[in-house]
């Protein structure tokens, strides 16, 4: 990808053919992900030479567009083609969505396999978007719910074609996106692929620095183990 830009009074162009590609869940807080440690995991792999992004899918933070998982994956399917190569990091819902396209590497972080969102806990998420105004375009209950079920039956990672240098994280205590999810990902997936369950974690290991060098290793080891399950503490 070539992007042009001004650095002070100069004009430039930065060719970029690898990059990370960091994809956030369902917003729970008002803002952009930039602002929510998203840029701070971007910022680890650039410091260890591979360029990344973080942004915003469509609906949500300072992005354009109405809240819809189909819209993700289009997203996510654009940014991506404009790279030669793509490594992808996906938290939660973003996760779900990072394992429908192909790329070169996946680290999949507490993220959902089937859907286990039952009514109580869509409605949950729709009164907080509505009171927060985090989800754009959202319309009433219904039309939300059977939207949402019926686009993350298209996303879901079981209905996807199985994908290869799948590394899946996730924590034992996660109480919003059970550790049984992370293991039937693992399972679902080709080899090479690996799975780390997180023995003292919750659903929000994107705040967990350590969690930044598991997948960096995976992403930058070349000879990995055809499969592999650890069990840690962090």
């Amino acid at each position: 990808m070539k992007i042009d830009l001004k650095i002070g009074r100069n004009f430039g162009r930065l060719n970029v053919d690898e990059i990370v590609i960091i994809c956030h869940g369902l917003p729970y807080e008002i803002g952009s992900a930039i602002d929510k440690s998203y840029d701070r995991i971007a910022e680890f792999f650039s410091k260890r030479g591979i360029p990344a992004l973080a942004f915003d899918f469509s609906g949500t933070g300072k992005s354009q567009g109405q809240f819809s998982l189909i819209s993700w994956l289009e997203d996510l399917e654009n940014i991506a083609s404009n790279f030669e190569r793509v490594h992808v990091v996906g938290f939660s819902m973003g996760g779900a969505v990072a394992y429908n396209i192909e790329a070169e590497s996946y680290g999949i972080v507490a993220s959902p396999f089937s859907l286990m969102f039952d009514e109580n806990a869509l409605r949950d998420i729709y009164s907080n978007a509505i009171l927060k105004g985090i989800l754009k375009g959202l319309k009433d209950f219904d039309t939300f719910k059977n939207k949402f079920i019926e686009e993350f039956s298209v996303i879901a990672p079981e209905n996807s074609k199985p994908k290869r240098n799948v590394l899946v994280i996730h924590g034992v205590k996660d109480d919003i996106v059970p550790p049984n999810h992370g293991i039937k990902l693992f399972e679902h997936s080709k080899k090479p692929k690996k799975l780390v369950l997180i023995e003292n974690g919750d659903h929000f290991l994107r705040r967990i620095p350590a969690i930044y060098e598991i997948i960096y290793k995976w992403i930058s080891d070349k000879d990995k183990d055809e499969e592999k399950i650890e069990s840690i503490r962090i």
